[in-house]
């Protein structure tokens, strides 16, 4: 009996030693969660209630030189899930995507993909509309985690496209990523993809801030919280470009319905006042996600409206070329000029003929006819006295071959072909004199862009001072109101005579205004107008059309270029667009007429 009882004492002991270390072991781990490690948990507990809100600062606008808006924002709705507050997962994103017009097969793929803590946001769709949205919020309480923000969204107000110009925003890929997110870039995040919305994304993006809300138990913002550190975004500046917009709505209009492109740039400084390719596109198309149907649409249509035909094309210059080979001829002492060339209408080398344009020939011309009626014969029998190294000398002077440096997006160099680059393509001295001939009069293997055409155009305007051509003209910040201008960079072509640039001029002046010029169609009157006409064979079909110029003659301030691509004659087809083009600047004043001609007038 005693031994009963001293076994219960003993238990009674052993469980009431238990029961005292136990009360001690929650004391001191209360003890521990309230005095030593309160700051942390008092954190986790504000992360419960507290929830840090991106501001998206407002993209840049883009203006034209004389600050019309070119490109404007509108409110772009995106949704986005907090993992943390995320519960019953696969129900809320079947919901959300029932409002949204989405697969919820989709929201969780890219929920999974973009992933990256408990209290961070995922962008799982953009662009959703005003009406989806209400739908969110009214059933809010059945969409736990799920929340919305917004993005900048483009629209161009002035009626002008110029979509190859512009470019177009997208959601930032994985390998930018990588390269971008030390600036502040995330997953989710718009960034210019293409055009100046790609070459200035720097200047147009802005600085995002942040700001804190109080949430309730189901994730819902009670109430905005200061005094926490919040930060206001920085908004983007402003770009105001060289372009002016009614010009380019004009240049546009008469476009239209070709295939091609016209650039116009202003001589004293290199601004691109106007820029041109057709066809191209509505730029609100890649203002919200595009669908595969319309991406498939716009990459396989024939007229390739995709494709910037002003920095990107790789075509023959034709004639306009000529004005190459005869400054390399004049300057090399080959010529002087008045030498004379019978051209009957076509020129025998070998057992091949190569044809002048003119049925029955020019008859006997110099220097300054050749150039005023484009005869080919002259050029066929110069190229052979200057040599393909003088002409790859000269084109090479000129800067083509390479980029014009301008700030346009994905510009192309274009092609000077050698000797070494022949005796590659067909092979070490097989390659025949055939070929120079087809060099001397802008066709063969070498390839230009419009945009290098009009520099090139520049350049003698100026007789041999030029400028990288842009189309930035200042930034503005709408905060301060600071402007930063586009300072020129000058490009010199030195080893031009004064005589050889008279020369030239004086030819490109007779091919719009004497008799038997080629572009006597680019004459808008009131003002002299040089230029150079163009016709590229082209053996997928009709002619490629050039026009190539400066104006006014005596004091130059613009210099052009038109293409149209399988529009036959530069005279018949180029020449009369830039007619156009002037007769609206002489409208408007924007010419400044020479006081020598206001005297012949």
């Amino acid at each position: 009996m005693r031994s009963v009882q001293g076994f219960g004492r003993h238990k009674l002991l052993i469980f009431r030693i238990l029961l005292i270390l136990s009360f001690a072991g929650l004391i001191s781990r209360f003890a521990y969660v309230q005095l030593i490690e309160s700051e942390r948990y008092t954190r986790e507990s504000e992360k419960n209630r507290i929830r840090p809100i991106t501001l998206e600062p407002p993209r840049g606008i883009i203006r034209d030189r004389y600050r019309e808006i070119l490109v404007d924002n509108l409110p772009a709705y995106s949704v986005f899930a907090i993992p943390r507050e995320l519960t019953r997962r696969d129900t809320v994103f079947a919901a959300l995507a029932k409002i949204i017009n989405r697969q919820p097969a989709s929201l969780e793929k890219i929920f999974r993909r973009d992933r990256r803590g408990p209290f961070q946001r995922v962008k799982i769709a953009r662009h959703i509309g005003f009406q989806a949205l209400a739908h969110i919020e009214e059933n809010k309480l059945e969409l736990p985690g799920i929340v919305y923000g917004v993005d900048p969204r483009r629209y161009y107000p002035a009626g002008v496209r110029a979509p190859h110009l512009f470019g177009y925003l997208g959601e930032i890929d994985e390998k930018k990523l990588a390269q971008m997110r030390e600036h502040g870039y995330e997953r989710g995040d718009v960034i210019g993809k293409t055009g100046i919305e790609y070459i200035y994304e720097s200047v147009l993006r802005g600085k995002k801030g942040f700001r804190f809300v109080e949430v309730d138990a189901l994730g819902r913002e009670v109430t905005v919280l200061s005094g926490l550190g919040e930060k206001p975004a920085v908004p983007g500046k402003e770009l105001h470009l060289a372009i002016d917009a009614e010009l380019q709505r004009h240049l546009e209009r008469i476009m239209e319905d070709k295939r091609g492109g016209a650039v116009l740039i202003n001589t004293d400084n290199g601004e691109i006042i106007a820029l041109a390719s057709k066809p191209d596109y509505d730029p609100e198309i890649f203002t919200k996600p595009i669908s595969s149907k319309v991406w498939n649409a716009l990459r396989d249509n024939p007229d390739k409206p995709l494709y910037d035909r002003m920095v990107r094309s790789h075509v023959e210059p034709g004639s306009t070329y000529k004005l190459v080979l005869a400054i390399a001829a004049l300057e090399e002492g080959i010529i002087d000029g008045s030498e004379t060339v019978y051209c009957p209408g076509a020129y025998r080398l070998g057992r091949r003929v190569f044809k002048c344009w003119k049925k029955g020939g020019h008859g006997t011309v110099n220097l300054l006819q050749a150039i005023e009626g484009s005869c080919n014969v002259y050029f066929y029998r110069l190229i052979q006295k200057v040599g393909l190294e003088n002409w790859v000398k000269y084109s090479r002077k000129f800067n083509f071959g390479k980029t014009t440096g301008s700030d346009l997006y994905s510009e192309f160099p274009g092609l000077v072909p050698d000797a070494a680059y022949f005796d590659r393509k067909y092979g070490k001295g097989k390659w025949s004199k055939g070929l120079l001939l087809n060099l001397s009069v802008g066709q063969g293997d070498l390839l230009v862009t419009p945009l290098q055409m009009a520099t090139f155009a520049m350049y003698i305007a100026n007789r041999g001072l030029g400028f990288r051509p842009h189309v930035r003209k200042r930034i503005v910040d709408p905060v301060t109101g600071d402007e930063e201008y586009a300072i020129p960079d000058t490009v010199r072509i030195e080893g031009i005579s004064e005589r050889t640039w008279d020369i030239i001029h004086k030819g490109m002046f007779n091919v719009v205004n004497a008799p038997g010029g080629t572009a006597k169609g680019a004459n808008p009157g009131r003002v002299h107008v040089a230029g150079k006409t163009g016709t590229a064979q082209n053996p997928h079909g009709e002619d490629h059309a050039w026009f190539i110029g400066f104006v006014p003659y005596e004091q130059p301030q613009i210099a052009f270029c038109v293409f149209v691509e399988n529009g036959g004659s530069g005279g018949g087809v180029a020449a009369p667009i830039i007619r156009s083009v002037l007769r609206l600047l002489l409208r408007q004043n924007k010419i400044l007429i020479p006081q020598t001609v206001v005297a012949e007038e």
